[in-house]
């Protein structure tokens, strides 16, 4: 399956994704990911193939996280709990219901502050309680993607901008893997199938191994990143004095897992941040060796006669 490159690429159809590729600041999400099944060799045929399944997520959940200071205890869990309480209420308005979301408490630790300390012949730095910090995540579950829209506009009124991760899920895990399965074996009956027919080779009376693996990538592995500049000035070498730099914001984009090494990709047209799943089967077939006969076994009667015995 062939597959165009976009504005992801510069040279050769690359576009800004690859602008940068010796600054370090860009990151790129793994490929050559897929299933590998290791089995033993020997006069073996060895047969594989690996599916991709790329899935619609049916539910996801996105984890905002609230970061409150205060003078005192009392003072930083009202002001927290303030902040939650608006942002949980709107959200039911705009179509999340209340036992879609969820309170996490992650932490709750006082703050410090230097004050100097003035002495005859020597100043001292001591560490003085200045205030405490409130750290909790609110776990939001939605089925629609378009919702998060509305949940991020939400949030921004209670000057909540942390947007940590959004968990992807599927439904029925399991049926995804019975399809791939079933898939996986028909391709590899229709090679046995061709080696016999077309090439004549005798798959038939050998003995088989079969092993299979799988894996599975969510859209939060699968996000790289870039600077798209150039550090190049035009105008020749600045002088001497103060250099301001522009602030140069960092592209990220999605970046599913290729399809380079795979035999069958099912929904193969992603339009959003899919979960993709991996399912990988191969199968040894031992072939007789024409210069190694196979073995015969015979029983010779007291008449001295030789009959063949077929052994099961």
């Amino acid at each position: 399956m062939g597959q165009k490159s976009g504005n992801k690429n510069y040279a050769k159809f690359k576009g800004n994704a690859n602008y940068n590729t010796n600054n370090n600041t860009s990151t790129e999400a793994p490929q050559n990911i897929a299933p590998k099944v290791i089995l033993s060799e020997g006069n073996l045929v060895e047969l594989e193939v690996q599916i991709l399944s790329n899935q619609k997520a049916d539910t996801y959940v996105a984890i905002f996280n609230l970061t409150q200071m205060g003078a005192t205890v009392d003072e930083t869990n009202r002001l927290l709990t303030d902040r939650y309480n608006g942002f949980a209420q709107e959200l039911q308005t705009v179509g999340v219901p209340k036992d879609a979301i969820y309170l996490d408490m992650v932490s709750f630790v006082p703050l410090y502050e230097y004050e100097k300390e003035k002495k005859i012949f020597s100043k001292t730095h001591n560490e003085v309680p200045k205030g405490f910090e409130m750290q909790q995540n609110v776990h939001i579950k939605y089925n629609d993607v378009g919702m998060m829209l509305k949940i991020m506009s939400v949030a921004a009124k209670y000057e909540i901008f942390d947007l940590v991760k959004v968990d992807y899920a599927v439904n029925n895990q399991e049926a995804i893997y019975i399809e791939m399965r079933e898939k996986a074996v028909g391709h590899l009956v229709q090679e046995i199938e061709l080696y016999v027919d077309k090439l004549g080779v005798d798959l038939e009376s050998g003995y088989r191994i079969v092993g299979e693996d799988k894996k599975i990538t969510f859209p939060v592995d699968r996000y790289a990143s870039y600077n798209a500049f150039s550090n190049v000035s035009l105008g020749g070498t600045p002088e001497k004095g103060k250099v301001q730099d522009m602030y140069k914001p960092q592209t990220m984009y999605y970046d599913k897992v290729a399809y380079d090494d795979f035999d069958i990709v099912i929904n193969p047209t992603v339009l959003e941040p899919a979960i993709q799943f991996m399912y990988s089967m191969k199968i040894q077939i031992a072939v007789k060796d024409p210069n190694n006969p196979t073995p015969q076994h015979v029983w010779l009667t007291p008449d001295g006669d030789i009959v063949p015995i077929k052994i099961d």
